[in-house]
């Protein structure tokens, strides 16, 4: 055999299954996706194999395929690149649905590897058989169904397929979920059924001396022309909104704009710099929305939002009631008009856009920052008087606890987790730039998969604030920690309900508050640690937590348990909003 047919051989497994999973987790490695979740199956075998035996992949073996989908998006959300989810053929690929819906929403790439039966088997009552095509409707990008590999249909076909899917997972304007279904026919494992020579020698010799991919895709960032960009650079003041914010890149050209227009900033949580000590950030903007005369304020002046959606519903509020000059800037083409009211829609990219308004710019105006500065001021004084007044730990102290004394990235739980973060934390010198929160679809599940998939993604120590339905929502994915470094650090707020609900109208009428939304349970979480591997601390009083979670293990998996009164917790947060609005 000459040395090209040996090259061949050697990149070409044991059978034709094989031989195409091969190429489909090669050409994944090629294009830098290497990070594969796998959950266990036997349809999913070939891939299965090849996943795990490239020298190029990151395996982990996730028994849950919720849970492994999760894993994915986090990943995504950290690295802005695909993980790679194989699973069997059934109802597997089903349970990915929840996280495929929260990616095609937050247009976060990611790549689902599906196993399915051959064309003889579906319709037919054969076992674990049901109708896969399509099964994830318009919530992917692109769905391939790939036919049972045989000799018949060119390798380059394959290759080039595979290429085209993973650019549109990745296409910088419209990311999200793509889906290929994978017809098999036995056999699954890598048994030895040759594969001709005249079809292996069918691929040019060339692509093994290249690790790039079969076909490459590129983007290039565009800005608008002057004429697009004269009214932007034209505006004399206004207030800069920042929603999330997916990159370095993104969040230090929004610094560097506020600073050089010298316009207030409200920056939402997940954007990165909600957290940070910059000059023009107005850190408790949703709470200054209490206020008449800074939503009066607000109303009266342009805002250019950058970014993502926001957390606030007061902000979103107040911006239904905006009828001025209202413009967003944001390189995804979905629209993020909750008011219907944008004056200008600049699909561009960010860092690129906001270089360029710099260099353009006119000066800002610095009284209306000072003023609301000061009203900003004001407003931090009077939450950290109140904190210190605390005589039972409530909600308002976790956050500002775990803003002063974390530096691991951040992943907040959907309701009040993210919410209290976004209100109540105070800015300071070592806060991460990388925090995060499901907020697509904003839904609590697989929100500990996600931490921990994010966490993966950075390489670094992660701290998720969590509350305890959407801990208990997701409680087998700590089952992932097993195997999985860097430390994990979990603050589990336990009001031992869902106490968000004490917020809202219904909690007023008894009769159907209790237990149809309140969902009492009188769990505690000791025995899910220990079962689990994680160390474990309890806490109730306001005293103990700052130590508690300021002399954390920082090397290993850990879960702080705080113990929180749902009752007290919507008392203290109705009589801090009440001191604000009575602040003259």
């Amino acid at each position: 055999m000459d040395e090209y047919m040996m090259s061949l051989h050697n990149h070409f497994p044991e059978n034709i299954n094989q031989l195409w999973a091969h190429h489909v987790v090669d050409e994944c490695v090629r294009n830098g996706i290497t990070a594969f979740c796998i959950s266990p199956g036997s349809r999913s075998t070939p891939l299965t194999v090849a996943a795990a035996r490239h020298p190029g992949t990151d395996v982990r073996m996730l028994y849950d395929e919720r849970g492994a989908a999760f894993q994915a998006l986090g990943y995504a959300r950290a690295t802005g690149k695909a993980a790679v989810l194989i699973c069997s053929s059934g109802t597997a690929a089903a349970n990915y649905f929840p996280a495929v819906i929260e990616a095609h929403q937050e247009r976060l790439p990611m790549l689902i590897l599906s196993a399915d039966r051959p064309p003889e088997l579906r319709d037919s009552g054969a076992n674990q058989t049901i109708d896969q095509v399509k099964m994830f409707g318009d919530y992917v990008r692109f769905f391939q169904d790939i036919p049972p590999p045989t000799e018949s249909i060119a390798l380059n076909w394959l290759l080039s397929t595979m290429n085209y899917g993973l650019s549109r997972a990745h296409d910088p304007h419209n990311a999200g979920p793509v889906h290929f279904n994978f017809m098999f026919r036995e056999p699954l494992a890598p048994s030895v059924q040759p594969v001709s020579g005249a079809y292996l020698q069918a691929i040019p010799a060339s692509r093994w001396k290249t690790e790039k991919p079969y076909t490459q895709h590129f983007f290039s960032p565009a800005i608008p022309g002057q004429e697009v960009l004269a009214p932007l650079v034209g505006l004399k003041e206004g207030f800069l909104l920042a929603g999330r914010l997916e990159c370095r890149s993104e969040r230090r050209a929004v610094e560097e704009l506020a600073a050089r227009l010298n316009w207030p900033l409200i920056a939402d949580i997940t954007s990165g710099l909600r957290l940070k000590p910059l000059p023009q950030l107005l850190s408790h903007a949703d709470l200054l929305l209490l206020r008449k005369d800074f939503r009066e304020m607000l109303l009266q002046k342009p805002l250019v939002h950058i970014g993502g959606q926001f957390l606030s519903k007061r902000l979103l509020q107040v911006i239904q009631e905006h009828s001025g000059p209202f413009w967003h800037i944001s390189p995804r083409v979905n629209r993020i008009d909750a008011a219907l009211n944008h004056s200008h829609e600049l699909h561009a990219d960010i860092p690129a856009t906001l270089h360029y308004w710099m260099s353009n710019a006119l000066p800002g105006d610095e009284a209306l920052t000072r003023h609301c500065l000061e009203i900003n001021h004001r407003v931090a004084e009077t939450v950290a008087s109140f904190c210190a007044s605390a005589e039972q730990t409530d909600e308002i102290l976790v956050a500002r606890t775990v803003a002063r004394h974390n530096k691991n990235a951040l992943y907040l739980a959907s309701s009040m987790a993210v919410r209290d973060m976004d209100m109540m934390s105070p800015p300071y010198a070592h806060a991460p730039e990388w925090v995060a929160a499901n907020r697509g679809a904003s839904g609590i599940d697989g929100t500990l998969a996600s931490a921990i998939g994010y966490s993966r993604g950075l390489q670094q120590p992660v701290t998720l604030v969590i509350g305890d339905l959407a801990f208990l929502h997701d409680l087998n994915s700590l089952s992932q920690l097993k195997e999985h470094r860097p430390p994990l650090t979990i603050v589990l707020i336990n009001n031992h309900s869902g106490a968000i609900f004490n917020f809202l109208p219904i909690a007023e009428h008894k009769e159907w508050f209790n237990p149809y939304f309140n969902t009492p349970h009188s769990y505690d979480f000791k025995s899910s640690a220990a079962q689990f591997g994680l160390l474990y601390q309890s806490v109730s009083d306001p005293r103990e937590l700052e130590k508690v979670f300021r002399e954390r293990n920082l090397e290993a998996h850990t879960l702080i348990e705080v113990q929180i009164g749902a009752e007290y917790n919507v008392a203290r947060h109705r009589e801090l909003y009440q001191r604000i609005r009575d602040l003259d």
